[in-house]
């Protein structure tokens, strides 16, 4: 939201919770609770009943609403207002699947559900350009796009598996050594988690990090080495837990472009046998970039 205020301090606080609570509805599926004629009533007149004490939206709109009743400026009060209504209304359009404007601020919040459009629409991205896809970080709800992008990681790994003759395993650990690279995320998708369903991988991975955002410890009796005084282990996220949605559909990126290094050696070695596969060239360069995107595509 943007920041306004008469009094800089106070104010600014006010709107930033306030915007962060707003988006807290849209990430808890609560979005079709809000009500943005009482809240913009409560905004205008702090003085009247309020409609919900308990709720916390509730009782910040009606917070901001008192400290714009100090302010002198109709003109003033009114553009709060209209930011707070536009600010609603971004809600509202990102839960119904419309991620465009204001509502573009919905890639920076993780679901809990999946939205089949948002899928769609990563997958068409991912098929566009399996190494490079652009927008899928900026477009598309990262829950969504994270289910999708598992799709295309795993497709990547199997094949470029079955072509070199290695394990999934392999591949990962072969990713990370041609680059020096940790790929964390890649490696817990694809080898510590490769028998569970993209999306139960994807629900899972997003909720620990969440959990580990609001310092909330997970544990799981059912992993190894638990802890001997309680018989659990803590499990760590794989994921920045400040950005855990960013952080995930970013690492199987990476992934994909890991796996795509382990072809392009493997297809060098094969085939050129004479070329260094770290310095192929660019015209083979090109022509392994552009069989591993359309082998991919057909493996997808």
């Amino acid at each position: 939201m943007t920041t306004y205020a008469h009094d800089p301090a106070a104010s600014a606080i006010v709107s930033t919770w306030l915007s962060a609570v707003l988006w807290s509805a849209y990430s808890e599926g609560e979005a079709g609770q809000l009500r943005p004629a009482d809240l913009l009533a409560t905004l205008r007149d702090p003085d009247r009943p309020l409609p919900d004490g308990d709720d916390e939206r509730v009782r910040l709109v009606h917070a901001l609403g008192r400290l714009l009743a100090r302010t002198p400026g109709r003109a003033f009060r009114e553009t709060v207002v209209r930011e707070v209504r536009a600010e609603l209304d971004a809600v509202l359009d990102a839960d119904a699947g419309e991620l465009t404007g204001r509502a573009l601020q919905a890639v920076r919040h993780v679901r809990g559900d999946v939205h089949e459009g948002h899928v769609a629409t990563a997958d068409a991205v991912l098929e566009a350009d399996p190494l490079e896809p652009v927008g899928l970080l900026t477009t598309v709800e990262p829950h969504s796009a994270a289910v999708a992008a598992v799709h295309w990681l795993r497709a990547a790994a199997r094949w470029v598996a079955e072509v070199a003759g290695h394990s999934v395993a392999d591949v990962v650990a072969l990713a990370e050594a041609i680059e020096h690279e940790d790929l964390g995320v890649a490696r817990e998708v694809l080898v510590m988690r490769q028998d569970e369903p993209d999306e139960e991988v994807v629900r899972d991975l997003l909720q620990e990090a969440v959990l580990a955002g609001r310092g909330i410890f997970v544990v799981c009796p059912d992993r190894p080495d638990p802890d001997t005084d309680h018989e659990h282990r803590v499990l760590t996220t794989v994921l920045h837990s400040l950005e855990p949605g960013r952080c995930l559909v970013d690492g199987l990126i990476r992934g994909i472009q890991g796996c795509f290094r382990v072809y392009a050696d493997a297809m060098t070695t094969r085939e050129r046998p004479g070329v260094d596969p770290s310095e192929p060239g660019p015209e083979w360069a090109v022509e392994l970039r552009n069989r591993f995107v359309a082998e991919l595509q057909e493996e997808a």
